[in-house]
């Protein structure tokens, strides 16, 4: 009797922790995008195309890749970094893998914080920025693929200033 005892103990303790499981904090996804997008924001600047061309290029042709946008609500936030996706994964640029792979775990953070919040999900956009990308890179490849981390960056620095105060979808 005195074995059956000591392992129903024994079993209990190791139960423990098991019982306590909690949900995660949207606090906590909050902080954890902004960290993500703190770490995207120095892959950019670190980028070798960042040190070819100055930062405040002005530039035409290129008004389909978002620019200087008010990133205030989940959804806006998701659909710009998907946009951004896939500008960066059709640029047959270097050293973007591990960017494109933060932005895909960026967006799920975001997803996550929308699920949290009870918001419904979002369908996916279908954009035309292949096209316009295609012919724009053939004229101007470098300036295309600076323009384009630079207003990534831009995006990312108003997600991180905003992801405190998101209230809606």
């Amino acid at each position: 009797m005195q074995y059956i005892h000591l392992s129903f103990w024994g079993i209990f303790w190791m139960l423990l922790p098991v019982s306590q499981g909690r949900a995660i904090k949207a606090d906590r996804v909050k902080n954890d995008a902004k960290l993500l997008a703190s770490t995207l924001i120095t892959r950019i600047q670190e980028h070798p195309i960042q040190f070819l061309f100055p930062s405040n290029l002005k530039i035409s042709g290129l008004d389909f890749i978002p620019d200087e946008q008010l990133l205030e609500s989940l959804e806006h936030m998701d659909e710009t970094l998907e946009v951004f996706q896939k500008i960066l994964s059709s640029l047959p640029m270097e050293n973007v893998d591990q960017m494109l792979s933060d932005m895909e775990n960026l967006r799920s953070l975001l997803q996550s914080l929308s699920t949290i919040m009870g918001c419904t999900a979002r369908k996916h956009s279908q954009c035309d920025t292949q096209v316009n990308l295609t012919e724009e890179y053939a004229k101007a490849p470098y300036t295309t693929e600076k323009v384009a981390l630079d207003r990534l960056q831009k995006s990312l620095h108003s997600i991180v200033k905003h992801l405190d105060h998101i209230t809606d979808c």
